[in-house]
């Protein structure tokens, strides 16, 4: 938000003028902000090492790997992007709960401009909702901040501790 001291002296229509200047300029720079977070579906292949702590209970480690699809389409922030998210993921089937965190970067099609995030939901075994935390990037990207909630689904586990899935960012 900026920051604008108002002199008593000024005429009240200049006050008025430049009151409304600072209004919107203050949208202006949140919608800015706004429109930078993705929003849309991260489809992924989490590839890593899967360690059974006991019968049922699962903890994982590696990269959920793919691309985001925005809403917006063709031409907007984020749209086409590779991802790559190192994390964990510690899956009790016994209980039907999953948790897992991580951090991502996003990196543009042509590898110039990249964004940075950390993350973390808690669920069931297939869905686990959670909330992603923008922390910096570069180019276009520079100076994203702020949290969005996403969802992750898990499709399928394979039998040799891979897994299949996608999440909805944003919405």
């Amino acid at each position: 938000m900026y920051n604008i001291r108002l002199s008593t002296r000024l005429p009240k229509t200049l006050l008025g003028s430049t009151a409304a200047l600072a209004v919107t300029l203050g949208l202006v720079g949140s919608a800015f902000g706004e429109d930078l977070k993705p929003v849309g579906e991260f489809g992924w292949f989490g590839v890593g090492k899967a360690q059974q702590l006991e019968k049922g209970h699962i903890y994982w480690v590696g990269e959920f790997s793919g691309s985001f699809f925005s809403d917006k389409g063709e031409g907007s922030p984020f749209n086409g992007a590779g991802v790559r998210c190192p994390g964990f993921n510690d899956v009790d089937l016994n209980n039907k709960k999953n948790k897992a965190a991580g951090t991502c970067v996003f990196s543009d099609p042509s590898g110039a401009d990249q964004a940075y995030l950390s993350w973390e939901c808690g669920g069931d075994t297939h869905k686990c909702p959670g909330t992603l935390h923008y922390t910096g990037g570069t180019g276009r990207y520079q100076g994203i901040s702020g949290d969005s909630p996403f969802t992750g689904f898990v499709e399928v586990n394979w039998p040799d501790g891979m897994a299949s899935g996608y999440a909805i960012w944003g919405r």
